[in-house]
């Protein structure tokens, strides 16, 4: 109880005594002693009325000292709820950096650390704030490093040996997949590259440490189609020639610098072709420039993320979102590369498939993750 409760209700004790005739109590807390009170009730009303006070007097000094007690223990508990409070304010205010407490990602250094490696598809509209590393890094509230260059392969020409670190060279004309993979695990310096990249490019390739990225994104395959780059070699499944080769054989080096990271790898995108003069010419599935067409090329992509236990976005077929032979033209924006509205779908099917893998998807108020996107929602 506060001390204006206390007040109060001498107060209206002090009223009550005089409305009717009866000598006040004693309140010695107040400053005001039963023997003063009880010498003025004698010198007026008489002995009677003196050990009435008395009695009143003694009566209101065991109330007294209850109330003075109870707000003692009152103010007590008031001041514990007020640690408390002040306490859980304190811890209300740390702010972790990594959004899903911690633990949930990869790697569980309090940040989200994502590294998008591919081609044109990652590579456009960089620095937009609208390329699909930005709208999955922003909307998670992670690390997002884009390694994408467009016009790039998954494997190297037939004609180039690739990297011999043995002998400390290397023949690569493009930063192409398994390239880039030597960049990141420091055996193949971006100033020796023959193509150099860009200042930025290096800064970004600086700024990585593999042993902290939590997850590998990773998305070849149209340049390799449209080169006739070869697609698998039986007796070689490492073969930097081919497009699953290349493929298998960056991932293996990345595992080596990044244990602890997960790798998502995206199909091609469905996409069409027009000749010179504007004809359609057919679609991923039905044009073919010498090994197969686009979606025999995503099918090996699909059968490596199996075979390597990774997670997989399937951009070819419409299962995971709508772009086919109907929607294609809200999808893309030249036949091939993904439109705004494109890539906000595709990287909200990637950032799903992040929170599946973390096992934080929430399914009940988000639907089922296998649930096909469609544009239409966006």
């Amino acid at each position: 109880m506060s001390i204006h409760k206390l007040l109060s209700t001498a107060s209206l004790i002090m009223t009550v005594s005089l409305i009717t005739g009866c000598t006040s109590p004693s309140f010695p807390k107040l400053g005001v002693s039963g023997e003063e009170m009880s010498s003025v009730s004698n010198s007026s009303t008489g002995s009677n009325i003196s050990s009435t006070s008395n009695i009143s007097s003694d009566v209101a000094s065991t109330q007294m000292t209850t109330l003075t007690e109870q707000a003692t223990v009152e103010s007590s508990e008031a001041s514990t709820i007020s640690e408390a409070a002040s306490s859980a304010s304190t811890e209300a205010t740390v702010v972790k950096k990594d959004p899903y407490h911690g633990g949930d990602e990869p790697v569980p250094d309090g940040d989200l650390q994502l590294v998008f490696i591919g081609d044109s598809q990652f590579d456009n509209w960089r620095n937009s704030s609208t390329s699909i590393s930005e709208l999955v890094g922003t909307e998670m509230g992670a690390l997002h490093y884009n390694l994408g260059v467009g016009g790039t392969c998954a494997a190297v020409n037939r004609t180039q040996t690739g990297s011999n670190t043995e002998e400390g060279n290397n023949d690569y004309s493009e930063a192409n997949f398994t390239a880039i993979c030597h960049m990141l695990k420091g055996d193949l310096s971006i100033n020796d590259y023959p193509n150099s990249l860009s200042q930025e490019y290096e800064a970004v390739l600086d700024t990585i440490q593999p042993d902290k990225v939590d997850y590998y994104i990773i998305e070849y395959g149209y340049n390799d189609y449209y080169m006739g780059l070869d697609i698998y070699n039986e007796n070689d499944p490492y073969d930097e020639h081919t497009y699953y080769g290349a493929l298998n054989l960056g991932i293996k080096m990345l595992k080596e610098i990044s244990p602890e990271a997960h790798f998502i790898i995206c199909t091609p995108c469905y996409c069409r072709f027009y000749n010179g003069s504007g004809k359609d010419m057919g679609d991923a599935y039905n044009v073919s420039k010498g090994q197969g067409s686009l979606a025999y090329y995503a099918d090996f992509a699909l059968k490596l993320a199996d075979n390597v236990g990774a997670r997989k976005l399937d951009a070819i077929s419409g299962t995971t979102f709508n772009l086919n032979s109907y929607t294609y033209k809200e999808y893309l924006e030249d036949h091939i590369h993904l439109g705004y509205k494109g890539r906000v779908v595709y990287a909200k099917a990637l950032r799903r498939i992040l929170l599946d893998d973390m096992g934080i998807y929430d399914s009940e108020g988000e639907g089922d993750i296998n649930t096909m996107l469609s544009i239409a929602d966006y």
